[in-house]
Parts: structure tokens; sequence; C-alpha cells
């Protein structure tokens, strides 16, 4: 198979699989036995390897940990494993829904998207040598590796197909900018909660029938009271001696990161054979005696290799040092002279046939010329030594004082430090990352059995043991540790029961004032006409009513607390609105033509009463014809989306699917 994919010459481009085609290099095993199942899944009676789930888990776990940085507890770990699993799972239903249709990925496709991968390119061109250097190295057959990539091609086929088969029309686009577009003119008035916490009045009575009706609520937060010993890798830094001498030997065993290897220009010509191949090394012989009678390298090599990645440059490797290719080939490039000609070699590839056609010698930077960057690592490095010998130690005198941290404290010349009150929340904790102190803190050996903890690690360059010297249970708190508490929470409660009253009574007067002014009369008790009224409008079908911060409305609103804004046209998305505002109004059922009113609790206790005047739709004519054509190609892109995520929901519950609980919460077994 390898071969073909020597010989095929297609060249397909499809980004979706350059994107998505991925295929893992660490594989390791897994005894089945441990978690007393042989397979992670089955799906339709197919069985999903345990060695497929443990390889994604631990990706999933790296990620997670890389991101958060935090102890994945054994809630989060469940969730982990129950994700991985459903994973699989989902794709596994997938690739045998493809199997069932017909579906066969050819080798010919399979050898176009495999040449494409450019990890198997040197100088933009597919590699053979490059292909199955990375397969031995990861020890993988190469029957696996192959399988594998039809496998996941023949998903990404499935993808592409619903994917590309998503469309917007233009009558679709028209009313999706009618309606995402669109304006609402918009006026509103604003009571504040904390306007009308001054005219709150409470009176003893009415906390303690608080306090007594919600005692439940008032009980202290268990805590506990920790000694610890902290390891900061930054208080290492400080008193690190560094010397001439001391830089100086330092800079001999680190030489080698001053230095270039010698590097050595080689041009090569391929005859593939994965065996002894006494044709194939005869071939390569006759090339061989063409090469010493005289003929062109490069021209032979153009004509005759068999590696695709290099026979369109005349067989040029580029530069290589020792190391990069290993065995026979190395042996023999590093013990030629510049213009030499070496072969029939054999590799695992086949039979090489090598010239070697320049050397650049390597160089050496001095002790002064790299001084300063010494300065930096020796200091890193002793830091990074001093503070991973003084964890070790930390932990293991931890261990060996079992209960108490004062002797340890003692020995290794660290303070013993203290926290009181640290809760299961960790508020107030002390610590950058509270979860790992909380999560040893309050396990059964710290909390329970009254041991030293283990090494926990707040972050890379911070490490702690503890100890809990008390144990504070929820305890019921007196009212006047509480009183503070309760008479804050009450006072919030009144001034937002006053600033719903405020908001209700302009409602209803609101009502009564647009009413009026449409009909010509006044609002009772007001001696304005309209003619002393400016500004925007508030309109109906007859005429238009203006109102702003000068009107009458806005007079009513500002004598009830309130603050006044004067109608203006918004859009959904509108940063000088309240977001909960701007919901309500485009929540609203809006006819042209007709003020719509409305009261809103916002989640903060303020509340508003709004006014809408008016509606503009949304004009996709307004758009540019490129405009439209980006609009609607954004559009398919998410319903695409979404119809994929659809059809793989559906696919996975149609399957028979049974996940031992033993792989979902391995705990469980024991």
């Amino acid at each position: 198979m390898l071969t073909k994919i020597r010989e095929g010459g297609g060249r397909w481009v499809a980004g979706i699989v350059l994107v998505l085609i991925a295929v893992a290099f660490i594989f390791w095993g897994v005894d089945p036995t441990i978690m007393g199942t042989t397979f992670a899944a089955k799906v339709n009676g197919e069985d999903i390897s345990l060695g497929d789930f443990e390889r994604a888990l631990q990706v999933q776990r790296s990620q997670y940990q890389e991101l958060y940085r935090l102890e994945i507890t054994d809630d989060l770990q469940r969730e982990l494993r129950l994700s991985v699993i459903e994973n699989l799972v989902r794709n596994r239903a997938l690739l045998q829904r493809v199997q069932s249709s017909g579906y066969r990925v050819s080798d010919e496709r399979l050898i176009q998207a495999i040449q494409l991968r450019p990890e198997f390119q040197v100088n933009g061109e597919f590699s053979l040598d490059l292909l199955r250097a990375r397969i031995l190295s990861q020890g993988l057959p190469e029957s696996f590796f192959l399988d594998r990539q039809r496998e996941q091609l023949a998903l990404l086929e499935l993808e592409n197909s619903i994917v590309t088969s998503a469309f917007y029309t233009s009558s679709e686009l028209a009313r999706y900018v009618e309606l995402y577009s669109e304006e609402r003119e918009l006026a509103y008035a604003l009571f504040e909660a904390d306007s009308f916490r001054d005219q709150v009045v409470l009176d003893e009575a009415d906390t303690l029938a608080y306090y007594e009706a919600n005692k439940v609520r008032f009980y202290t937060e268990e805590s506990v009271d920790l000694e610890y010993i902290e390891v900061l890798r930054a208080d290492l830094a400080e008193g690190i001696e560094v010397t001439d001498e001391i830089l100086e030997n330092y800079y001999e065993d680190e030489k080698y990161r001053f230095q270039t290897e010698d590097e050595r220009r080689v041009r090569h010509i391929l005859i593939n054979s994965a065996e002894e191949d006494s044709e194939a090394e005869a071939d390569a012989t006759e090339i061989l005696a063409r090469l010493e009678a005289g003929e062109d390298f490069q021209a032979l090599a153009s004509e005759l290799s068999e590696d695709a990645g290099t026979r369109a440059q005349g067989g040029d490797l580029g530069w290589l040092s020792r190391g990069i290719l290993v065995g026979p080939f190395e042996d023999a490039l590093f013990a030629m002279e510049v213009g030499d000609l070496q072969g029939p070699i054999k590799t695992a590839f086949g039979y090489h046939i090598i010239l070697l056609e320049e050397i650049r010698a390597g160089d050496v930077q001095t002790f002064e010329s790299v001084r300063e960057e010494l300065i930096g690592d020796y200091q890193s490095s002793r830091v990074e030594t001093m503070f991973y010998e003084q964890a070790t130690e930390l932990a293991g005198q931890a261990f060996d004082a079992f209960d108490e941290l004062a002797s340890v404290a003692a020995e290794i010349g660290l303070p013993l430090q203290s926290f009181e009150g640290l809760t299961r929340t960790g508020l107030g904790s002390p610590f950058a990352a509270s979860a790992p102190v909380i999560q040893a803190a309050f396990s059964p050996e710290v909390l329970g059995q009254g041991e030293n903890s283990g090494l926990v690690e707040i972050a890379d360059d911070h490490v702690v043991v503890l100890r809990v010297v008390t144990h504070h249970l929820p305890a019921e708190q007196l009212l006047d540790a509480v009183r503070t508490d309760i008479e804050e929470e009450l006072t919030q409660v009144a001034a937002e029961t006053l600033a719903g009253a405020a908001a209700e009574g302009v409602s209803s007067q609101m009502e009564r004032y647009l009413v009026e002014r449409v009909t010509g009369s006044q609002v009772a008790g007001s001696e304005e006409t309209e003619d002393t009224v400016e500004g925007t409008v508030i309109a109906n079908a007859e005429e238009e009513v203006p109102v702003d911060s000068g009107s009458s409305l806005a007079a009513l609103v500002i004598d009830h607390g309130g603050a006044w804004t004067a109608p203006q046209w918004v859009e959904r998305i509108d940063p000088n609105v309240p977001t909960a505002i701007l919901a309500a109004v485009f929540r609203a059922q809006q006819v042209q033509d007709e003020t719509v009113r409305e009261q809103i609790a916002l989640a903060s206790g303020d509340q508003a009463v709004v006014v809408i005047s008016g509606i503009r739709p949304g004009d996709a004519d307004s758009m540019t014809l490129g405009e439209q054509r980006q609009r609607i190609n954004q559009l398919a892109e998410q319903l695409a989306m979404y119809e994929l995520t659809s059809y793989a929901g559906q696919v996975r519950s149609q399957a028979t699917v049974r996940i031992p609980e033993a792989v979902l919460d391995p705990l469980s077994i024991y």
C-alpha cells in the first residue's frame, strides 16, 4: 500500500481534510483486566477498545490541566471519561452508518489524502521515506496506520457531504435581515433601587422577625485552621552565588548548546524496497555505474529516484547533521568526502545512492559572547534544582513526622505558617489556587485522621504541605453577628419594592398621558400644553407626540425618582441600553404605528418602564452584493454545523450502546 502511495501523483485539495484528518502517534498497552472489562463500549455489537479510550482520555486530561492548572477531582474525572467515551461512541456509530450505506474510501482517495499531509512532505513534496520513518518511529504497523486513516477519511467525507449540502436562499436572507437588523424606537424610564435606599426605615422588630424566620441561613460555614509549610521557587532565587569559575564550569557542561555540528549537503537516489531484494539492488548498482561513468546525478535522480519528495529537486535532501538520519545511511554519509559517491546503501526504505556535495563546518560561541545568557540559565537551572530538592525534602520530612509540622519547619529551615478559617468554598484563601489545598485539607486522612498532607502542588513554582489544627463545624450565629447582613438585605428588598412601586405609578400615569396627548387633552394636574413640549416622538396612526427630557412625561419620571431616556432608534445590540431592556423591547409583539408600553424588572433589582413607538425592519437590499454573499455564506455555515450536530445526535440515539460502569467510574470495581 505504501508503494501505491509513493506512486500516486494526484493532488486533490480539500481544506477540511487538511484541517481535520489527524493520527495519534502515542500508543501504549492497556491491561483489559485492570477495569474488569475487555472493552470500553459496544456500539451495535462492535467493540471500542480500552486502548483507544485510554489514549483519548489522556489527551483530554492533559489539555484540561494545561488550560486550567487544577487538580482533576473525582467528579470531573467522571465527566471527562463520559465526554471521551461519548465522543468515541458517536464517531463509531457514524462510521457504521457510512459503511452500512455502502460508502468505501478507495486506495487512490486514501493515497491522495496522505500525500497532502504536510508532516509527510519535504520541501512541499510528499516523501515516502518520511512517512515510513514516522510510522516506524512510533512502532505502528503500516496496516494499522492505513486503516485508521481510511476510517477518518470516511467520517470526514460524511461530514463534508452534510456541510456542503447546506444552503441559504435569497428570500431566507431577506427574512433574516428583516429580523436581525430590525430597529425599534425606544424611550424608557429607569428606577434604580439604590436611589430609594435612603427612604427605607427599618425597626428592630423587622430585623428580629427576619432572623427568627431564616435561622437556618445564619450558620457559619464549615472551616479548618491550618498550619502549613510552603516552598516558593521565587524565594530560592535570592542569594544564588554566581562567579566566573562557576560560569566557566557551567559553560563547559553546556557547551553543546553553543556549538553547531558539521552539516552535510547531500543528494540521493532511492530504489524502493522494504525487504532484501536482489533486483532492486541490481537496479541501484546499475545507476551507480552510470554515475561513475559520468552521467549527471540530478538528471538521473529526477528520472529514476522513487522518493517523490526529492525527485523533483534532483534528489536534494538539503543540509543534514548527525542524528537526523540513523543507521547505515548516516554512517556512510559522515565517512565521505566532498564529491564522493556511495551505494547501494540498504535501509528500511530501500537502496540509496548518495552524493556528498558540500560540508559546512560547525562553530562554537565563546564564553564571553554568551556570558550574560549563562548567568540567567545557571540561575534558572540552580533554582529549579533547589526547588525540586527542597520540595522533595519537605515531602519526606512531613511524611516521617506524620501529624505535626513544627519539627519539619525547624529541620529544613522554612517558616511554619498558619491560616484560620479555610472553607470548602475557599473564600479568603491565601493561596492563588485554592482547589488543591481544599481537597487536601478536607480529605479523610488530613481532616479525619489528623495526618500531614502529601505535597500539594498549587502551581509549577509553588508547593505546600499542610495539617489541620482545628476543625470548625457549622454553628448557629447570634443576631448581633449577622445584624448588618440582615439589615442590608432588608434594605435592598425594601428599596427594590419602592422602585417597583414608583415604576408602576409612572406606568399607570404614562398610559393616561399618552392617551390624552394624542386626543388633545392635558394630563390631570399638568398646566403644560403641547406647544411647550419638544423632541422626538411617541406616535399613533393619527399624529406624532413629542417627548424628551424637558417634557411633562420626563418631569413625571423624575418626580418619581427615576431617570428618563428620550426616544431613540436602537438595534438588537446596543451598548448604551441595558441588556434586559433591549431583550424586552425586541421580544415585544410590536405592530407598525402602534405604541407599546411595558414594565420590566431587571436582574439588579432595578425597574424600568419602556415605551416602544416605532419599528423599522432591516432591508437586505441596502447591502451590497458582496455583503449579501458573505452573510449567506456565514448563515449557511451555521446551518451546516447545526445539521451536522443534529445528524450525529440522531445516529447516536438510534445506536444500541453498552458502556461498562467501570469505564466511567474505575473505583466502582473495588
